[in-house]
């Protein structure tokens, strides 16, 4: 069962705009929200398939590009879903 199915078997979902995401907790105990922290990232990558290609682009432009990371995360997005 994927995390994003487990999520809303329960009333919670994970709502993505452009490369930010926001969990709609529905009727996750807090138990179940702690794990859903410590497995954020595979969270995302399952709502949003290009996320690692966005997240190592967004790394690249803030270490080797000197930007800063908001600008990096902005860029990234522009980069992965041209």
């Amino acid at each position: 069962m994927t995390i994003l199915t487990r999520l809303k078997a329960h009333g919670a979902e994970i709502v993505r705009d452009d490369w930010r995401f926001i969990l709609k907790r529905g009727r996750l105990t807090n138990e179940a929200l702690e794990w859903v922290k410590a497995h954020w990232a595979d969270a995302c990558r399952e709502a949003w398939p290009a996320f690692d290609d966005w997240e190592e682009r967004a790394a690249i432009r803030e270490y080797e590009g000197g930007e800063t990371r908001e600008e990096a995360e902005r860029w990234a997005y522009v980069d992965v879903t041209q």
